[in-house]
């Protein structure tokens, strides 16, 4: 039953930010703030401490108390691991600009139509490595130890403190490395579900390989101007690839957790 936390937790994502997209920002400034009144805390006692060893005890408490709120049952961990994918949150986004460039403001300035199309379709690939593909790890590590509710809570704290605290960023950096390889393999994997040849693909960072994979990166991998369309292939593309991402790390932890 605890590998079923993943796919309900990623299920329950979906039901959380399509609706409420602010839901993200509004979690992690609670994060911000919760972290900002321990820092005061512990400032005011005698002995003042390392910034890196507040960050730590922090990151640990935080971790246990998401470890408490969700130990009881896989649907109580999957409620505390859901809001780990705030990539959804660019979906309700990407699809208010689909539907904008349909309805041709940018009509008569291709240039800028074209702009749109493809800011759009870059953002989502950082934004899917960073927070889809690596909480999907982290979760799928955490699983057979029982302490995928604290690992992450200690990376949603990581994502939420990325501006504020360059330690942070700098873990959140060396955790996505091995994510953006597993996101760059179902990329390429799942290409062929938008008809795209994975083959003409190439990029060293999410960016740019969405973009290829779509024929819109602008360089000789095109295969046609850029148009609103590409959009809704490439929401299509990232979800895909990150149901089936969640679906096979769901199998390989079944004998796992028997």
């Amino acid at each position: 039953m605890r590998m079923l936390a993943l796919p309900l937790a990623l299920t329950l994502a979906f039901c959380l930010y399509l609706p409420l997209p602010r839901a993200a920002e509004g979690l992690g400034r609670g994060v911000e703030r919760l972290y900002a009144a321990f820092e005061r805390l512990l400032s005011q006692s005698s002995k003042p401490l390392d910034g890196q060893l507040i960050l730590g005890l922090f990151l640990l408490l935080f971790g246990g108390a998401c470890q408490l709120a969700g130990f009881w049952h896989p649907l109580a961990a999957a409620v505390v691991t859901a809001p780990l994918f705030s990539a959804l949150t660019l979906l309700p986004q990407a699809a208010r600009a689909k539907e904008e460039l349909d309805s041709g403001v940018l009509s008569r300035d291709i240039e800028g139509y074209e702009a749109r199309v493809r800011s759009v379709c870059a953002s989502l690939g950082p934004a899917f490595v960073t927070d889809l593909c690596a909480p999907l790890l982290i979760l799928a590590l955490g699983t057979p130890l029982r302490l995928s509710c604290a690992l992450g809570g200690i990376y949603f704290a990581l994502r939420a403190l990325c501006e504020c605290e360059p330690h942070a960023r700098r873990a959140v950096a060396l955790i996505c490395r091995p994510a953006w390889a597993v996101m760059r393999f179902m990329l390429l994997l799942c290409s062929c579900v938008v008809g795209r040849n994975p083959l003409r693909a190439h990029g060293s960072e999410p960016r740019g390989l969405l973009l290829s994979i779509l024929g819109i990166a602008g360089d000789e991998t095109d295969t046609h101007a850029p148009v609103a369309g590409d959009i809704a292939q490439a929401v299509f593309l990232c979800c895909f690839a990150s149901v089936l991402l969640c679906l096979m790390l769901t199998v390989a932890l079944f004998p796992l957790c028997r």
